[in-house]
């Protein structure tokens, strides 16, 4: 039997990326693969690959190959089989990182030293219900649905909207391997997060952004869409979408580990707009100093505060140790750089 490897990348669109993918047919001559979706899946049976760059914003026609050189993969839930999800880092033609990869800085990083402070990450990743008119589901044409309250953590016809990609993305997600680790439906109508976590840096943001395409690919069977939009409605009383970042290093997670919490808000205060040019497009909108936000003009944290920048959980405070929310990050953002930003800022190594 073949074998089919969806080759997965994430494009160089502007102001927000997203991903691309086709499939590579492979013969099944040894290529590792395990009937376990949990087990690790070695990416050395994927052969690197090349694609056109100039129709993904990452070359110009004269010059217009890039390459794909896989660097993660998981099985497909879709295709079923010996069939695979297969990440890759786009590559220039002389075989360096290409500028749109920002998978390479953060692997550079932490070969370079980072790791060593054991940093585990979760994303919280909101989306929005977009239907065949481009508006939220819920919101009719030309007015907009009851005001936010009844929708968050809600069942019912009434209170929520897109239940089938919902349930169906659910099961892909585990069905693949993905560290998915919770999903519900958000304050705003039409709007849900996933959780990604809690792991290493690069398979946090590898997972998260093979999770991103398969929701999409999902909503191909429901006729409906999915936006990552920071404000998908501008208009009214209506909440953004986020992409909240958890992070914990070893020593917060340890005894004492409040101490290293509090250290690292205040060097994460000290380089407030450095985070925030990573943090995805159109953050003015969104943090706004409403809707669970803290403004972008200002740096705030505290305990179990969902109007702070910065959240530390209530059960982290009386533990003494455990882990930070950053809260601004956009749900357009790009977890590579948000990652990156957050190790450089915490561990002091700009």
């Amino acid at each position: 039997m073949p074998i089919f490897a969806e080759y997965i990348w994430v494009d160089g669109t502007a102001p927000s990326r997203t991903t691309r993918s086709k499939t590579r047919i492979l013969p099944d001559e040894g290529t590792p693969h395990s009937k376990n979706p949990l087990d690790p899946i070695s990416v050395a049976g994927f052969p690197a690959w090349n694609t056109d760059g100039s129709s993904t914003y990452q070359a110009y026609g004269k010059d217009s190959d890039i390459g794909l050189l896989p660097v993660r993969a998981v099985m497909d839930p879709l295709r079923g089989g010996t069939s695979y999800l297969v990440l890759c880092e786009v590559l220039t033609p002389r075989g360096v990182p290409h500028p749109s990869n920002t998978r390479a800085p953060l692997r550079r990083l932490l070969e370079n030293g980072a790791d060593s402070a054991m940093a585990l990450f979760g994303f919280e990743q909101e989306y929005t219900f977009l239907g065949p008119d481009r508006r939220p589901l819920a919101f009719p044409a030309g007015g907009f649905p009851a005001a936010q309250g009844p929708y968050y953590c809600a069942v019912g016809t009434f209170n929520v909207f897109g239940r089938g990609v919902y349930e169906d993305f659910m099961q892909a997600a585990v069905a693949a391997g993905l560290a998915i680790v919770g999903t519900n439906f958000e304050v705003m109508p039409g709007q849900a997060e996933f959780q990604i976590g809690t792991v290493d840096a690069l398979t946090a943001c590898d997972h998260l952004w093979l999770a991103r395409w398969l929701l999409h690919r999902i909503t191909e069977e429901h006729g409906i869409a999915v936006t990552f939009d920071a404000k998908p409605v501008v208009d009214g009383d209506w909440n953004g979408a986020g992409m909240h970042a958890n992070i914990s290093t070893q020593a917060m997670r340890e005894p004492g580990g409040l101490a290293h919490i509090e250290a690292a808000c205040r060097a994460l205060a000290s380089k407030r707009q450095e985070h925030l040019d990573v943090y995805g497009h159109n953050y003015q909108q969104r943090l706004t100093g409403h809707h669970e936000t803290c403004s972008y003009r200002e740096f705030r944290f505290g305990v179990a505060d969902r109007t702070a920048s910065v959240r530390i959980p209530r059960h982290v405070a009386h533990a003494g140790c455990g882990y930070l929310e950053d809260r601004r990050p956009n749900a357009n953002a790009d977890p590579y750089e948000v990652a990156c930003r957050l190790l450089r800022t915490i561990l002091s190594v700009d």
